[in-house]
């Protein structure tokens, strides 16, 4: 079967209606799609290498109402034009001044025309495989040139898959500091000549040569994101895990198509449908993941609290060693990843482009084939997993009454608030403040950021990220009373909070705790330093006593001439050499000048 006859799903009552002098002849409408893919490091070498370039002039801008006229198709191989398909097209309806006014095609050119039904098998065949989205096309503001084309399409009975990339899109990521971003203007902007502005095979042509460019200037930065894509995908043991719970969540009838798995800098890998389902980790004290702490299947596992940047005290670090181990989690796995199915779901279905934008923000992301999965559960088979061994944790726990919590602030009582019944008044009046409050605490002007965060809670703005910003500004202030105070007041704004912020409320306690000991322990090292010099000082002050012993000057029957406090003394007034004196007053000698000598005591 030919390209053409998959494509073209027409019923051909041809022969039929000759047979039966008939004229008319019944076409079932065909379904012709249109696709709008980011170029990346993965497709930037295909695209190059291959793609069709496309271009429309219409009667007017309604695909439902409106008629193309001309059709220009350009087959760029290797950098290089290969071929080219070109025709005006008499759709059989007038075309409008207006119109006329911009491309230049007139009623009278489109009178001799090919028709629609002519056209469009020789367009269809050019396409080839573009047709069914195999090679790229593209198209500046491409949405509007391929929004005819598929309407088209789908009229006279084709279905199509295209798959394209928009040149005006491209330009306004890679370029920058245009006046605006029309076609002629990123011509002019790399030096490309149109002979013909506004008609379909030179504007098809040179939008070929703008995406070639483009591809240039975005090499730079495709080769960043190939890097950040390759430290994004988890290892081989992390993707055992993933594996393990997508074939939990396929074996129970989920939707895996936009399942996906990344690993984030701090070391998590986010099991993510558009939103996070789950996240795990593989942390030198062992692997976890993180679930809710109602449920109760954690009971016959190891488990610990979580961090604030976990969940708070609403989720449960659960350790496991092999991935087989997570069976006894099977049911909540599959439950969050359909909740969030659900979420995705619901942004999705709000209109076609959403879905678009959804495909491409997860493009990026690790995805497992069926294959993948079977061969990483093999591998995951033959490991010898240690048991899981914790360390036991010594940090201890500090309750509130243990410390001493005086906030002193600025901010009014919650009575005093501005618009507090009116969200949206509030948000209007306070938001701009926390704003700037946010930016100014980015800065490192801290209490100025405080300040500003007062204004926008007293003018009613009242939500999650004010509070996040009011305790990160008070912990680099290490003002962890203030911390505490507010999120106290968060928890009772907020209660859907509360598991994110009790987690960092203890933090606060434990080092408002610290912080407070330290203190006491300052205050006692000055205390006794303190009577240290005071002793040194009643010591200096008291007076002196003298270091000599006190001898007595006494005749030969021992009666006492005299008392000295000291020899120095005795020798001053004798005249005695003290050795002497010494001498006698030891037994040494009898006498010493003529006198006995002894030490009064």
């Amino acid at each position: 079967m030919s390209i053409f006859d998959f494509l073209k799903k027409k019923v051909d009552v041809q022969s039929q209606a000759k047979e039966e002098n008939k004229t008319d002849i019944a076409v079932q409408r065909g379904v012709a799609t249109s696709k709008r893919i980011e170029v990346d490091y993965r497709n930037q070498d295909n695209i190059r290498n291959c793609f069709i370039a496309f271009d429309v002039e219409t009667t007017g801008l309604s695909p439902a109402s409106d008629r193309i006229i001309e059709i220009g198709a350009v087959l760029f191989l290797n950098g290089t034009v290969h071929k080219v398909f070109s025709s005006l097209i008499n759709p059989g309806v007038p075309i409008n001044h207006a119109a006329s006014a911009v491309n230049h095609i007139t009623n009278a050119m489109l009178a001799t025309a090919p028709s629609e039904k002519e056209i469009y098998p020789q367009l269809i065949e050019f396409l080839g495989e573009a047709a069914c989205g195999k090679i790229v096309m593209c198209a500046h503001n491409a949405t509007f040139d391929f929004s005819f084309l598929c309407n088209t399409l789908s009229r006279l009975g084709f279905n199509a898959n295209i798959e394209y990339v928009d040149t005006l899109s491209l330009s306004r990521k890679y370029l920058h500091g245009l006046d605006n971003y029309k076609q002629n203007t990123i011509e002019n902007y790399f030096g490309l000549v149109n002979s013909s502005s506004h008609r379909a095979a030179c504007d098809a042509e040179n939008c070929g040569h703008i995406l070639l460019r483009l591809l240039d200037v975005a090499n730079e930065c495709l080769e960043a994101e190939k890097k950040g894509m390759e430290l994004s995908k988890p290892n081989p043991q992390e993707l055992e895990v993933c594996a393990y719970i997508q074939n939990i969540i396929s074996q129970r009838g989920g939707d895996i198509k936009l399942l996906r798995f990344r690993k984030n800098r701090s070391g998590y890998v986010d099991v993510c449908c558009l939103y996070n389902c789950l996240k795990f980790k593989f942390a030198k004290k062992g692997k976890y993941i993180l679930i809710k702490n109602n449920y109760l299947a954690t009971k016959n596992y190891i488990t610990e609290p979580c961090t604030q940047s976990e969940g708070g005290t609403e989720y449960l670090r659960v350790y496991f060693a092999s991935p087989f181990d997570l069976e006894g989690l099977s049911d909540y796995i599959y439950k969050a990843f359909e909740n969030c199915y659900k979420s995705m779901e619901e942004y999705a279905s709000f209109n076609y482009y959403r879905m678009q934008d959804l495909e491409n923000s997860v493009r990026l992301m690790c995805a497992l084939s069926n294959e993948e999965v079977s061969s990483l559960l093999n591998n995951a088979r033959k490991h010898d997993y240690a048991p899981i061994s914790l360390p036991v944790k010594t940090e201890p726990q500090i309750s509130r009454d243990e410390v001493v919590i005086a906030a002193v602030h600025n901010r009014v009582p919650l009575k005093e608030i501005r618009n507090a019944g009116n969200w949206d008044k509030g948000f209007k009046m306070g938001f701009p403040y926390w704003e700037k409050g946010e930016e100014e605490r980015k800065n490192g002007n801290l209490e100025l950021a405080v300040e500003l965060f007062d204004k926008a809670r007293l003018n009613g703005y009242a939500a999650p990220a004010l509070y996040n910003s009011y305790a990160l500004a008070y912990r680099q202030l290490k003002d962890y009373s203030n911390e505490i105070a507010i999120l106290d007041e968060g928890i009772a704004r907020m209660p859907d909070q509360s598991g994110t912020w009790e987690a960092r409320k203890d933090k606060a306690i434990k080092l408002l705790f610290a912080q407070q000991e330290n203190e006491r322990k300052a205050a006692e090292k000055a205390r006794q330093k303190a009577e240290r010099i005071a002793q040194k000082e009643a010591v200096v002050s008291a007076p002196k006593r003298s270091r000599g012993r006190a001898i007595l000057q006494m005749d030969d029957d021992g009666n006492i001439i005299k008392e000295f406090s000291t020899i120095a003394a005795a020798v001053q007034e004798v005249g005695v050499n003290s050795k002497s004196i010494r001498d006698a007053a030891n037994g040494v000698q009898k006498r010493a000048g003529g006198y006995r000598w002894m030490y009064k005591e």
